[in-house]
């Protein structure tokens, strides 16, 4: 049955999560860990889907049949990410433990007082790059996100850091790409991941761990606009509060022809889709794409 990201509703609730954010905040951060093994366990038997699709992408990547137990890994890094993501809002990163390489690529568009594209995926944890924003140098970076299917975690985060949250611009409006010409023409920095596609947004097919997947068009198209550099990111979880934060230069601008625009894009998407295989593989447990990403209809 085909499924896409957009048609998952979002599970749990306010009590809930905000019960088990107050825990984290004020007792130890070992307690709020334990509680993630019950809570994933909860959350593997009750989603069925995700947890046959965290099967079929975990079968893909590894090259053999997975079960209960991957799935179960797969969802409690998932539970690790989020928890460090309230750490991060919180303003109570500190312990975080941060393997940071290519960050002189961003140092270096910082001082020449130019913005730039950070083009990455649902591997690992988004807000680790932010998280590196507050802690390293405060980078002016603004997020290109769509928070259509989690109300409840977006009002959560917006409860925890209203300054952080407002950095985030949310797709799934009308006027979601006002004025982000002007924050990336000011040497600010906008962050955009690309490996889900917004309904109705254009697509293209490109072969992802041994069959064909659509990937989103949008951040090639958004590259060509800004007219600035494209560098891809990627925050994998290797631990408790322990990331590995990755920068590499993917274009230093991308000039899409007029004629044969179709095909140029593809070719930096499959560019694009050929990293995001490698860094799947390296860290198979960190692609949270919990829906079955290779049936997407038509």
């Amino acid at each position: 049955m085909k499924q896409d990201w957009q048609s998952q509703t979002e599970r749990g609730t306010s009590f809930w999560l905000r019960t088990i954010v107050w825990l984290a905040l004020n007792f130890s951060r070992g307690l709020a860990r334990a509680l993630l093994y019950p809570i994933s366990a909860f959350f593997l038997l009750l989603a069925e889907r995700p947890r046959q699709a965290s099967c079929n992408y975990l079968t893909r990547i590894k090259e053999k049949p997975t079960g209960w137990l991957d799935a179960f890994h797969h969802y409690h890094t998932f539970a690790q990410t989020i928890l460090d993501r309230v750490f991060v809002f919180a303003g109570r990163a500190d312990f975080l433990d941060l393997n940071v390489q290519g960050f002189d690529l961003l140092e270096s568009q910082m001082d020449k007082g130019e913005g730039c594209l950070l083009l990455g995926a649902h591997v690992g944890s988004f807000e680790m790059l932010r998280g590196l924003g507050v802690i390293r140098r405060h980078l002016p970076i603004k997020a290109l996100v769509n928070q259509e299917n989690s109300p409840i975690i977006r009002t959560l985060f917006e409860c925890l850091n209203p300054d952080l949250a407002a950095k985030v611009i949310n797709i799934g409006t009308a006027d979601s790409l006002v004025g982000i010409d002007q924050h990336v023409g000011q040497g600010g920095m906008l962050a955009i991941l690309g490996d889900r596609d917004v309904h109705g947004g254009k697509r293209v097919s490109c072969d992802f761990l041994g069959d064909p997947a659509y990937f989103p068009t949008a951040p090639v198209l958004l590259a060509h606009l800004l007219k600035v550099p494209v560098i891809l990111f990627y925050c994998l979880h290797r631990g408790p509060g322990r990331y590995e934060i990755s920068f590499e230069r993917f274009a230093e601008r991308i000039e899409l022809p007029r004629q044969n625009r179709d095909a140029a894009v593809r070719e930096w998407i499959k560019r694009y889709v050929a990293r995001l295989e490698q860094h799947c593989q390296l860290a198979p447990y960190n692609w949270f794409n919990f829906y079955d990403f290779w049936d997407q209809g038509d």
